[in-house]
């Protein structure tokens, strides 16, 4: 009923191609890794796959499976090899990767084989050749239809292409591994500015071999590894992103994707486990827009007897598993909770006939209840647009107040600029709040960043406020001061976006009237994008420093400077944040305070104008 999965992200290559080893310190390289593998043992049929290379090779993936061995020891993750034993495989990889030992010193470390080796039900046969399908794949890519080779057939001078088909061959022959780091230093000068393209579809050739023998999927949406190199997958299901909300919405997020293997293993054996991630495949399928799915998950949540809520607050800051008397209960309530998404939306059991229509429900808002919700502003322009077009009042505060729907409105506004100011503002207004809001909106105007096609009136909806402004200042050789940014990520409620997407928003209703009432150029029309934005503490105006965030953080869409605060401050009150910014520059030499400042604050003011809070607060309690 589901497919199994190729583990791509514990490979070595994959992650520094997404530079995780550049942007992430290595406790939260090894974190990062240990939900999706989580992910994957729940979503899969029966196995995970992963080349035995993908755990000796590097020190986090070994040790990530030294804690998790379960899913070796029961055959829950596979390692597919053609020689007669981990021994075998290792002398000969042994031989070809001498050239680069250093690299790949975990090759050459006999504790660590028969550490590997005592995993016997782990190991599986495989057919497939890899080196020789790297050569094939090399020498006739450019010839082919394959998207993988598109850029580079496109934009490779002949000798490159010539360079790039002969290589591997020539490596092979030599008794070398074919891996990026052996090859790239025999490739020519010209084939420099294909390098990322060679690289991808090295990863493509590599993985489809795999994907081809044992039919497998590739989980997408994993933290920091955007792309899956042009290799089968299904982004409404088998995503690491899709499955966190399905989780999150029935307050189990943390309780499966941080759990130890032990406990993934024993609760896969329980029926209602098994009949919970079928039902999630199906509704997936049927709701393709996170909002969607979360709002029915939590429906069914609301009717079921077993609360979810109290299994997910006894585990507050509980490091061990549950015991086995909480895992039949646990068991029991995925039964119950599988139950009702199958009542309600006609989904079948394994076994059923799997023609039966499936029941569409409607989203409703739930904006009746009395709700207070808090908006950050930084500066005085962007509050006057705002209580215009909210027909807010002003308070002895320096704020506003008012109602959108049903929903309390607070409005916060420094009148300056910066992480501090905000984080000050929200810290004094959470910690005086009688009524603390159920969520936190920051919103204003950012700076947009063109590698990301973003144009000015562009509505950015924040799934991550990258933090830039901590830096360590180092002197170079030259004794000149280099500095590198510190990151530190905030996670967004993604709530709004999903809800503007969703079908009963009127997303054309909104564009039509801003382009009709705020001035919108002719041929020009308001959009909205999800995606992350820096947050730092000063006026980007530079093509360099531009450049230098863009290449320190991947797909990032934007720069502002009071979210990083905001974020700050309402996380140690626990209160979720939503960010939504409106492109007013492209925070480049040209930047200056012209129409878009206006337009694009009007726009923004009239989206949350329209959000129907009350669906938007329901949603963002639950996940």
């Amino acid at each position: 009923m589901r497919k199994n999965i190729f583990l791509h992200f514990l490979n070595r290559d994959t992650r520094e191609i997404f530079r995780v080893y550049d942007v992430l310190r290595r406790p939260d390289h090894a974190a990062i890794l240990r939900q999706p593998l989580n992910a994957a043992a729940i979503l899969c049929e029966d196995t995970c796959y992963a080349p035995p290379g993908f755990v000796l090779e590097d020190d986090i993936a070994f040790e990530l499976f030294e804690g998790q061995s379960s899913y070796l020891r029961t055959g829950l993750i596979k390692l597919p090899i053609r020689e007669r034993s981990l021994v075998d495989y290792a002398e000969k990889k042994r031989g070809e990767y001498a050239p680069a030992r250093n690299r790949y010193s975990g090759l050459f470390d006999d504790s660590r084989l028969m550490s590997l080796s005592s995993y016997s039900d782990a190991l599986v046969d495989r057919k497939a050749q890899i080196g020789p399908a790297i050569i094939a794949g090399f020498e006739g890519g450019v010839d082919s239809k394959a998207k993988v080779w598109k850029h580079i057939k496109e934009n490779a001078s002949t000798d490159a292409i010539d360079n790039l088909r002969e290589t591997p061959a020539i490596l092979a022959d030599q008794g070398k591994a074919l891996t990026w780091s052996i090859i790239s230093p025999h490739l020519i000068d010209e084939t420099a500015p294909i390098h990322k393209e060679m690289r991808d579809a090295l990863q493509h050739v590599y993985f489809k071999e795999y994907c081809s023998e044992f039919r497998l999927i590739l989980l997408s949406d994993v933290p920091y590894m955007p792309e899956l190199f042009f290799l089968p997958s299904d982004r409404k299901v088998y995503s690491f992103r899709r499955l966190k909300v399905f989780l999150e919405a029935f307050c189990s997020s943390t309780l499966f994707l941080r759990a130890s293997a032990d406990f993934i293993t024993r609760m896969r054996r329980a029926t209602g486990f098994t009949d919970l991630f079928d039902a999630y495949v199906q509704l997936a399928k049927l709701y393709p827009k996170d909002g969607d799915l979360a709002y029915h998950v939590r429906r069914s949540v609301e009717k079921a007897k077993f609360k979810w809520d109290d299994i997910a607050a006894r585990r507050i800051g509980v490091l061990s598993d549950p015991t086995e008397i909480e895992s039949i209960e646990i068991a029991d309530a995925c039964a119950e909770l599988a139950a009702s998404l199958s009542a309600e939306h006609g989904l079948t059991a394994r076994g059923e006939n799997s023609t039966k229509p499936l029941a569409k429900a409607s989203i409703r808002s739930t904006g009746d209840r009395r709700l207070k919700i808090a908006i950050f502003v930084a500066l005085e322009e962007e509050l006057d647009v705002l209580l215009k077009q909210l027909d807010f009042t002003r308070d002895a505060s320096g704020g506003a107040s008012g109602l959108i729907g049903k929903i309390e409105v607070d409005v916060l506004c420094p009148r300056e600029m910066g992480r501090v100011a905000a984080a000050v503002e929200m810290t004094r207004y959470l910690g005086q709040a009688q009524k603390k809001p159920e969520m936190v909106f920051c919103i204003g105007l950012a700076g947009g960043f063109a590698e990301e096609n973003v144009d000015p009136g562009t509505v950015i909806c924040c799934e991550t406020v990258v933090d830039l402004a901590n830096r360590k200042v180092m002197d170079d050789k030259d004794g000149n001061a280099n500095s590198k940014f510190r990151r530190r990520d905030f996670e967004c409620n993604r709530t709004v976006y999903s809800v503007l997407k969703s079908s009963d928003f009127g997303l054309d209703d909104w564009e039509r009237y801003c382009r009709d009432s705020f001035d919108w150029p002719a041929g020009r029309v308001p959009s909205l994008k999800e995606g992350k934005i820096a947050s730092v503490d000063e006026v980007v105006a530079s093509d360099n420093h531009r450049k230098k965030m863009v290449a320190s953080v991947d797909k990032l869409l934007g720069v502002e400077m009071e979210a990083g605060g905001v974020c700050a401050a309402a996380h140690k009150f626990l209160v979720p944040v939503s960010v939504l910014r409106v492109v007013s520059d492209m925070a480049d030499p040209s930047k200056a305070d012209d129409q878009w400042r206006s337009t694009g604050m009007k726009t923004l003011a009239e989206l949350v104008k329209r959000l129907p809070l009350g669906q938007v607060i329901d949603l963002a309690k639950n996940l």
